[in-house]
């Protein structure tokens, strides 16, 4: 085996695209190439062979640098001595990320034994793992295990894996797949599970990993902005980055940091501003010139952020949800910062009430989730998918979270902190609120026509317009409305608009009736009549009336049904039972088609 090694160590310059070739003939892993992870739990043995030395139950790697990716090859031949399990593995990293695991990394991995004893080949994102290539049962069920394993990759995402146990002659297929999760590698790895008896059961040896660097193409993410009391500004990307022609400039004013910290991976940068933030203040990050260290520029360059405040009862509103998710996409929920502050909602849970009118478990939204005042956040289980197909508008704020399935007929969602003892809003939805034009509730999302309007009011919601595929996650509502009184005319009554199109698509489906009284103690009777006189809609009955404030009608009729075509007359009465005054007025309401 080990002449076979020094026979790849020859060959080496005939590889093109040779990334790592390692036989441990040198007998060390410190140099030609470099190993690094935890080493202490690693030799090499008489045979120049890579062995584990761990002292105590344990989880062991190292990593050594390789970007071989398209049109790649990995071998390695590994032995175990010992019955393979649960606890008892051995892993090849042949992509990652990262050369360190403690927080996961992003790669593909071999594993040979486990539960089934079977040699898989697996997608690693964080610390998920997900088997994509599912290799024969009970394969590794043997002690020792002496096996080789083959992978092989083309340039579009085609694996193919391959074992050879000792005593056969050619590889043997465990299977195929395409996946394209990962789109580069940067290091190689070998892990190892042990027991506390098998610490020494381990060996790796003949490493050959050849291919090509995967171009990147793909622009780098800009993951966090965080505004740290009380100078510091923190940027984190979603790769490493090329500061050195990037230009930081704060607000219209053009204020450029007085200094700059870049992280040691060249993945997050601190920014020193003088002078120190203010409280109340939002501030916006225009980013210049900066890219990826393959020269991707960054697509998003400015961002807000500013001094966190605490967190009140009204400040977070309920203000979108799709309960019953269509064919192609996904149930959301969606909030409004209905205060002046920027708030931190990182580990707000949402979640339903049970019968019993305790509080299920929910879901967190996740940590580093800032919401600006006067903005909305949709929360899914898969953010890219809700996105594209609500053709969802740059910069709608949507992200991923953990999911519980709602109902598709009536709950009652509740938005509330993680002790479950502070309730921000509560929203108890129905199917019947939907609009009489929606035949099939499937796909099709409540919003609310204004923040200020009640959570709990039927006439607050309404359906999502067609135009927007019967959904705006993240972005402002289709049918939101500006509830408040901009005329300056001294009005009793009057319509807005005068002529509207109750067809759904998100332009004018609804009618305001706005009034406005001389005193207190008003009450009103209102309702709508057909061009021959007939009422088709009672829109209030005996109703005490504010100082000021509007009906809506949605263009339904009593019976629940969508009213013709037509010019249709408001008659308004109101009286006040204390002083005998009266008032009646008769408006023109247009139903249109558009």
């Amino acid at each position: 085996m080990k002449k076979l090694g020094l026979f790849f160590m020859f060959l080496l310059p005939f590889f093109c695209y040779g990334q790592v070739n390692e036989s441990f003939s040198d007998g060390n892993f410190i140099n030609n190439p470099s190993w690094t992870g935890t080493s202490s739990n690693f030799i090499v043995n008489s045979a120049f062979q890579l062995q584990s030395a761990a002292t105590a139950t344990s989880v062991s790697w190292l990593f050594t640098a390789s970007e071989a990716f398209d049109d790649a090859v990995w071998e390695c031949w590994l032995k175990i001595n010992y019955t393979t399990s649960s606890s008892n593995y051995a892993s090849v990293y042949i992509a990652s990320d990262k050369n360190d695991l403690t927080a996961g990394c992003n790669g593909y991995y071999v594993q040979i034994g486990g539960t089934n004893d079977e040699v898989s080949l697996f997608l690693q994102e964080g610390t998920t793992k997900i088997k994509i290539i599912d290799g024969k049962d009970k394969r590794t069920d043997g002690n020792p295990v002496e096996i080789k394993i083959k992978v092989t990759r083309d340039t579009e995402g085609n694996f193919t894996l391959y074992s050879k146990l000792s005593a056969e002659t050619d590889f043997v297929t465990e299977g195929s797949t395409q996946n394209n999760i990962i789109k580069q590698s940067s290091y190689f790895g070998l892990l190892y599970s042990n027991t506390g008896t098998t610490g020494s059961a381990y060996s790796f040896d003949d490493i050959l990993v050849t291919g090509d660097k995967a171009p990147d193409k793909e622009a780098p993410g800009w993951n966090v902005i965080q505004l740290v009391q009380p100078d510091k500004i923190h940027l984190e990307f979603s790769e490493a980055m090329d500061f050195s022609r990037a230009g930081f400039h704060l607000d219209n004013e053009r204020r450029n940091p007085v200094s700059q910290l870049v992280s040691e991976d060249k993945t997050a940068i601190d920014l020193i501003f003088s002078p120190d933030f203010e409280r109340g203040k939002i501030y916006t990050l225009q980013i210049d010139g900066l890219t990826d260290l393959a020269g991707n520029p960054l697509l998003e360059t400015s961002k807000s952020t500013g001094i966190i405040e605490q967190k009140a009862p009204g400040d977070l509103l309920l203000n979108e949800v799709m309960f019953e998710n269509p064919i192609n996409s996904l149930e959301y929920v969606e909030i409004y910062n209905h205060s002046e502050k920027l708030l931190d909602v990182s580990g707000l849970v949402f979640t339903t009430r049970k019968t019993d009118g305790t509080l299920n478990t929910g879901n967190k939204i996740p940590s580093g989730t800032i919401l600006l005042p006067h903005a909305c956040l949709a929360l899914c289980s898969d953010a890219d998918s809700v996105r594209n197909y609500h053709n969802c508008p740059a910069g709608s704020n949507i992200i991923t979270t953990g999911w519980s399935a709602l109902n598709n007929e009536s709950t009652t969602l509740v938005l509330v902190n993680v002790d479950k003892d502070t309730i921000y809003d509560e929203l108890t939805y129905n199917v019947k609120w939907h609009h009489i034009l929606v035949k099939n509730p499937k796909g099709v999302a409540l919003e609310r026509i204004n923040p200020n309007l009640p959570t709990q009011d039927p006439a607050s919601w309404h359906s999502a317009g067609s135009d927007s595929n019967y959904g705006t996650p993240g972005y402002q509502n289709s049918q939101f409305r500006d509830i408040s009184n901009l005329t300056t005319e001294e009005k009793t009554v009057w319509v807005d608009p005068e002529a509207f199109s109750p067809d759904n698509d998100g332009i004018d489906d609804v009618c305001f009736i706005r009034y406005k009284t001389e005193a207190n103690g008003y009450v009103a009777n209102a309702y709508i009549l057909n061009a021959v006189g007939v009422k088709v809609f009672q829109l209030a009955t005996n109703i005490l009336l504010s100082s000021e404030g509007f009906f809506s009608w949605d263009g339904r009729t009593a019976v629940g049904k969508n009213c013709n075509v037509g010019i249709y007359v408001l008659y308004f009465e109101m009286f006040n039972p204390e002083t005998g005054g009266r008032k009646q007025q008769k408006l023109p309401i247009v139903v249109s088609s558009r």
